[in-house]
Parts: C-alpha cells; structure tokens; sequence
C-alpha cells in the first residue's frame, strides 16, 4: 500500500512540478507576463486540494480504488490535451483544470488510506508514501529540462500526459483502505465533520497549514525564472528544482521517524520556522550558492510538514473520516495554492525582482510557525495505540 502510493505521487507530483521548467517557454510563446504564465499552475495546484475536500468525501463513502484511478485518468488527459493549446486561455482549462482535478481527485483519497493501515508509526508510513513527490521532483523536472530545448514544450507535456497513464494506472489499482476501517469498534462515536471544523484546534491548525501552504508554491513555480534572472541557464534552474526533491526526499523519509518518537506537532512546529527561515535566505541574496542552500533547506522543510499533515491530522481529530476531514484542511492549501504563485509573480512584476516575495514567504511561515506551537502547548499528547482498528484518538477538550 505504501510503496502503491509513493509511485502514485512520484509520477503524478512528478509531472505536475515539472511546469516550472517550461515556464521561460510558456511565457515567450504567448507573450504572457510572468503573472499571467504563473496563474496556469495556480489553478492546477489549488485544485490538488480544493477538490480533495469532495474527493475525501466520496472515498469514505464509495471506493477509494475508483477515485484514484478516476484521477489519473483525468489528470494524464489535461496534460496530453495542454500539448496541443492554442493560447493560454486552453492552457488555463486544459492543464490548470485537467491536472487540477486529476491529482484532487487522487491525492486525499490515497493518503486517507495509508493513514487506515498505521497508528504508531502513522508519520513514518505518511513520509515513505508521500516520499514519491520528492523523487519524481527530481527526476521529472531534470528530464523536461533536458529534452525540452530539443523537443519543445509541447512534446514535453505529451510524454508527461502518458507516463502518468502508464504509471498511475496499475499504481491506483493496488490502492484501497484497511479492511477493518469501516467497521471498528470504537470507545466513542466519531464526530460529525461539522463538529472537527468548528473546533479551536482545527481553527488554528486550518490558519497554520494555509499561512505555510503560501510560500509552498511559490519556488516550484518561479525557482526557474528567478535563476534564469541572474543568467544562469534552464538546465541549471531545473536542476535546483531537482535539489528541493532532493531536500524533500530526506525530510519525508528521515523526518516522519523522529516525529513518531519524540511528538509529531512539534517537530511540524519547528519544520515551520526552518521554512520561513529558508525564504529569509532567499530574499537576502540570490547568487548560486544561496539558491543551492535554499532549495535543499526548503525542501527539506516543506517535505517533512506536508507528511506530517495527514499523521496530526488523525492525531487531533480521529483517523475514521479521515477521508472528510483531510479534505476539509487542504482546502486551506488549495487557496493558498491560487494565490501565492499567482502574487508572486504580481510581486516580481511590480518590483523586478524575488526579493518582496520571499520576504512574503518567510512572514507567512513564522505566523503559521506561532499558529502550530501554540496548538502544540494547548493540546495533551496523545497516547499511541497498536493496530488500527483499535479506534481513532479524538482531540482532547
């Protein structure tokens, strides 16, 4: 199930990342500002999770198997169909919608069931998985770069379209929830989604993932562009996208360990302030050395916070719904997802550099950062359990 769901996320996150690399292209051939071009991915990754919160849904309540596959099936379309866009009004509808919704429709399913099958080592199990998007981050963006001079965008786009058909597929197949998740006995009934949104907890949590979902975006998008403003070439600006899978690869692996041992809000705590600390990096220089530094360092960060979601997620509110409830939070990133590429590149455009906009990003995560250690000490530790259909571990009052 686990290593199901890390193939699914490399190939699909994989693709999807990859935009940044055709970005220079993008913008020459329609002649579209760096907003404009940056507005195509905006729609993409706000529907990664704007769509989740229905595809959560329909997951506890139908099969996440069908989800899944229904995900890369749309998903691996927008992308074939963004191959053949006449102008960035198609690009906005084909690729912004089509990998959108694909990825929506998969992504919230897939880590609700993973989160079926694991109690005690949920954050572990929740990094291996989600480790896939750090892997295909490095390897999808270097061979776009590589090819796309040669074969151009377009042709990029369309390989794209069949390698998340041709991986995806058989990947979702194997994905499904624990057997028991339906029907465990439990101490107390879950409760009612209504209910967990309207709780202090997930108040200050939903504030914190959306604050440091805004900055998330922003170098998957305009790394390139940036480098590319201090003469370095494409291959070289793909490459440091290559180094934030790098980054990410190790949080997602090393960090949901740790979380599991020594608690999991407060490594997700500290994950914050060292990703707002990259972004201060970023905006005090912009030579090699410093972007080098911050995209092994953002990647690191922002890969171990996005696998501790789901694992405090289930911590705080219980794992059965966690379907819903998983939804309901990343709609936090999907907003976050429209707007901060999107303002970015309104930032960049009105100044004529990065500057302002990482000076964005490092404010949005040290908010977010004072929003998780101020869950962290109004929430008691939750004891761990053994086996899952044991029942979820609700918020403590």
């Amino acid at each position: 199930m686990v290593w199901a769901v890390h193939a699914l996320t490399a190939v699909t996150y994989g693709s999807a990342y990859s935009f940044s690399a055709a970005f220079p292209g993008l913008a020459e051939e329609f002649h579209a500002s760096r907003s404009a071009v940056a507005l195509v991915f905006s729609l993409a990754a706000g529907g990664f999770h704007l769509f989740g919160a229905l595809a959560g849904r329909l997951a506890d309540r139908f099969s996440t198997r069908l989800m899944c596959l229904s995900g890369v099936l749309v998903m691996a379309t927008g992308c074939m169909a963004a191959s053949r866009a006449p102008s960035l009004a198609t690009l906005y509808l084909s690729y912004g919608i089509g990998v959108g919704v694909g990825i929506g429709l998969l992504y919230v399913p897939s880590m609700a069931a993973v989160q079926s099958w694991f109690v005690t080592k949920r954050s572990t199990a929740a990094g291996i998985a989600t480790a896939g998007l750090g892997i295909g981050t490095v390897a999808a963006p270097l061979t776009v770069g590589a090819f796309l001079p040669t074969v151009g965008w377009r042709t990029c786009f369309l390989i794209l379209g069949a390698a998340v058909a041709l991986v995806g597929l058989p990947a979702a197949l194997m994905v499904q929830r624990h057997p028991a998740s339906h029907l465990a006995t439990v101490t107390a009934p879950p409760r009612p989604l209504l209910r967990v949104l309207r709780t202090p907890s997930f108040v200050r949590f939903y504030l914190s993932v959306l604050l440091a979902s805004i900055c998330t975006f922003i170098p998957y998008v305009h790394l390139v562009p940036a480098a590319r403003d201090q003469g370095y070439s494409l291959q070289l600006g793909t490459l440091l996208i290559a180094l934030i899978g790098v980054g990410n690869i190790a949080g997602r692996f090393v960090l949901g360990g740790i979380a599991d041992r020594i608690g999991r809000l407060r490594v997700l705590a500290w994950l914050t302030v060292v990703l707002g600390c990259s972004f201060l990096g970023w905006a005090a220089s912009s030579t090699l050395p410093v972007l080098i530094g911050f995209a092994l360092v953002f990647g690191l960060s922002y890969g171990g916070c996005v696998s501790l979601y789901p694992a405090v997620s289930a911590d705080l509110f219980g794992d059965k719904g966690i379907g819903a409830t998983l939804g309901a939070l990343y709609t936090g990133v999907g907003l976050a997802a429209l707007s901060g590429p999107t303002l970015a590149g309104y930032l960049r455009d009105s100044t004529h550099g990065y500057t302002a906009t990482a000076l964005t990003g490092a404010a949005a995560a040290m908010v977010a950062a004072a929003l998780t250690f101020s869950l962290h000490r109004r929430t008691p530790p939750i004891a761990p359990r053994s086996s899952p259909p044991q029942g979820p571990a609700h918020e403590h009052p």
